[in-house]
């Protein structure tokens, strides 16, 4: 018998974007109950956009398809955990965008990101009136696996998320997937994610991933 999953989400053309940015300005973005986690001598805030190709509720379709982006910090609980602590969240369908956002315990924003039909690929992130986050990307050879401990594998293979409850409750979910996989990507960004806004200032040339996608099983956070 097989068990199905609370939530599953599997996505396709997963663009990760990677800026490096000072210790103590993730230190003031994040809650004290974390730890900052640092590799190659940074902290590090990744957007994480990708298509949405549906989402499933202990097997049954509720949403989809979407585009979705992300932003998150990397962290460590108090029992040392490694994860992630996400920043913001955009989606252009309201059903997902709410799931994703209840999940994380973070307010979705305003911008919309978007997949532009163009001959390279192109993801966006508008505010209505301004284009605040573009990357044009072509992504080619076959997917391979992360190499261990690697800069790859720290900012993309992460099997936790934190999040804060009402009361400053201390949440920790799960996040199971099969190995990520990357290809060969040339990239150009221009422009960032809204962040808070001791972040922003560092943010300048990100490092670029992509992975054709994954499937996602995502469990709801408890007491952590």
């Amino acid at each position: 018998m097989v068990a199905l999953r609370p939530l599953e989400a599997t996505l396709a053309d997963v663009c990760f974007c990677h800026w490096p940015v000072a210790r103590e300005r993730v230190r003031a973005a994040v809650p004290d109950w974390l730890a900052v986690e640092t590799a190659d001598g940074d902290a590090w805030v990744s957007a994480v956009a990708a298509t949405v190709e549906r989402v499933d509720a202990f097997g049954l379709a509720v949403s989809g398809p979407a585009e979705l982006m992300t932003v998150r910090t990397y962290v460590r609980g108090p029992s040392g955990q490694r994860g992630v602590a996400v920043l913001a969240l955009f989606g252009d369908d309201p059903r997902t965008r709410t799931a994703v956002s209840e999940l994380f315990r973070v307010t979705p924003g305003d911008a919309v990101p978007r997949v532009l039909p163009t001959s390279e690929r192109r993801r966006v992130l508008d505010d209505g009136d301004h284009r605040l986050f573009e990357c044009r990307y072509d992504a080619s050879g076959e997917a391979v696996g992360l190499p261990p401990d690697s800069l790859a594998s720290f900012l993309v293979d992460r099997k936790r998320y934190f999040a804060t409850g009402p009361l400053g409750t201390r949440l920790v979910g799960s996040i199971g997937h099969d190995p990520w996989r990357l290809d060969r990507v040339d990239a150009a960004v221009t422009g960032a994610p809204p962040v808070p806004t001791e972040l922003s200032d560092d943010m300048t040339e990100p490092l670029v991933h992509h992975s054709p996608g994954v499937t996602l099983s995502l469990a709801p956070p408890t007491f952590g």
